[in-house]
């Protein structure tokens, strides 16, 4: 069974998510996978692509060719997409060439631990070009089993990529039949492919790196692969942006000037913010962040940087990179100035803005939205702006954050901003559900507190592994006292 999440043709490309939970070991890998994959079907949805959700691929790409679109990206469920939404856009470029296969296609017949096999079409993620798929036939991609079958042996070049020599820089249609022992994943969809010579390509790097599979069907795997993950909350938890992810307004609608401005303590919008709204000597300025090192940056910004050269300040003030994988690269500190500089030319006499901002008085709120928290830092009755960006869709957290708890706590601030002033004004980029809404409406993210309508769990789209979850039996919304 197919479950046509979204079906708004905004694009061609279709996500198609592959249902693998019943091949999770534990309760554990469960969980995560579920998180993983909400918000996997979050992203797509709100950058307009559709989704259709499925335990069995060839009904999905059946679905996908027969309704009408161009490609499938099809993408194992729990895939991670990391820190960042490069994969996207990388996507869409890939959709550009030409292929019939885009996948990470592996050369199994050296491997030790397969007996005599060919090519395998990696199962966590790869891309169908579905007009050549519907030309041959809507073949069936192929599972894995100890079974015999013959077909043209490929031909492969000698050099490799990722130095890994499974993966050729080329595959193309061999002339000698070739008896094989043992199929892998795709090894009917190469088959055919070989036969006709269709072009097969790999995802390229973009792609590559910017989304991770946790290989939840193998424990000792998973236990590995999950230290990624949660060193993706450990950096964020201590590593900061050099800039704001969320983009520079235009204009903001406020009844200024603001007398306290709150928002997530990062990068400099937060001065173009005051500026529109309007701020005057005795306003003061609010960071609340979960990250330490942040606050103190902010603090160290407002107090000593001399509005000059922003990317040297921030190099020179940086936190230390969390020991790990991840490493900061020159080309960073190349974006933040260009980032800077962009942000420099919506001001017409920056050095005097500056002056002013430096001159408000600051305080600095160490807080986890999602643990027990209050509001006590925040005076009512006063002209007040709170900026919370795109905080329950923060991806590093995403893993060990459920969506339905997340929503609760969307809904817990929301119930108690509006008992300590309902006329806070509230900016949110993004709801915890967007994407989820049974309706296409604009969620409302910016206004009085009171327009926010908090979120109803149970009137959301379910995914199958909610539909006997997201119900919410009493008669408040989640999350509120």
């Amino acid at each position: 069974m197919v479950t046509k999440f979204k079906t708004d043709k905004e694009k061609s490309i279709l996500c198609c998510i592959v249902d693998n939970l019943d091949s999770c070991h534990s309760i554990w890998a469960k969980d995560v996978n579920i998180n993983l994959t909400d918000y996997m079907v979050h992203r797509f949805a709100v950058k307009q692509f559709d989704v259709y959700v499925g335990e069995n691929e060839n009904e999905l790409l059946y679905h996908a060719a027969t309704d009408g679109y161009t490609h499938a990206v099809i993408i194992a469920g729990g895939t991670s997409l990391g820190l960042s939404d490069r994969l996207f856009p990388a996507i869409e470029q890939k959709c550009t060439e030409e292929f019939f296969i885009a996948g990470h296609i592996l050369d199994r017949s050296t491997h030790s631990y397969f007996k005599n096999a060919c090519f395998e079409l990696h199962h966590q993620f790869y891309i169908i070009n579905l007009e050549e798929y519907a030309l041959l036939g809507f073949p069936a991609v192929g599972n894995e089993s100890i079974e015999s079958y013959s077909q043209l042996e490929p031909l492969r070049s000698v050099e490799y990529q990722y130095d890994d020599h499974e993966i050729p820089v080329w595959i193309k249609t061999g002339t000698e039949i070739k008896t094989y022992d043992t199929k892998l994943h795709g090894w009917n969809i190469l088959k055919i492919a070989f036969e006709n010579n269709k072009t097969l390509i790999d995802l390229g790097e973009s792609i590559r790196d910017s989304k991770k599979y946790i290989y939840y069907e193998h424990d000792h795997v998973f236990t590995r692969m999950y230290s990624e993950i949660k060193q993706h909350q450990f950096f964020c938890d201590n590593f900061f942006a050099g800039w704001n992810s969320d983009p520079l307004r235009e204009s903001i609608e406020f009844d200024g000037p603001v007398e306290q401005y709150a928002t997530v303590g990062i990068g400099f919008n937060w001065i173009r913010n005051l500026q529109l709204i309007g701020f005057t000597k005795d306003t003061k300025v609010i960071f609340t962040d979960i990250n330490y090192n942040c606050l103190m940056f902010m603090k160290e910004m407002v107090t000593n940087w001399d509005g000059k050269n922003y990317a040297e300040f921030y190099k020179q003030n940086m936190p230390i990179v969390p020991n790990g994988p991840i490493t900061i690269s020159e080309s960073y500190f190349t974006q933040i100035d260009e980032q800077w500089k962009m942000f420099l030319s919506v001001f017409n006499d920056w050095d005097t803005v500056w002056s002013q901002v430096k001159k408000l008085s600051y305080e600095y709120i160490s807080i986890d939205y999602t643990a027990a928290h209050n509001f006590n830092w925040l005076e009512p009755n006063k002209k007040t702006l709170l900026n919370l960006s795109d905080l329950f869709n923060h991806g590093p957290y995403i893993a060990n954050l459920p969506l339905k708890y997340r929503i609760a706590c969307e809904n817990k601030i929301l119930g108690k901003l509006i008992e300590l002033d309902p006329n806070i004004i509230l900016m949110l980029t993004s709801r915890a559900a967007d994407g989820y809404e049974l309706e296409r409406t604009v969620q409302h993210s910016y206004g009085p507190v009171t327009s926010f309508e908090m979120t109803d769990i149970s009137k959301l789209k379910k995914l199958p592994w909610h539909q006997n979850d997201w119900f919410n039996k009493g008669c408040k919304p989640l999350g509120v006292d």
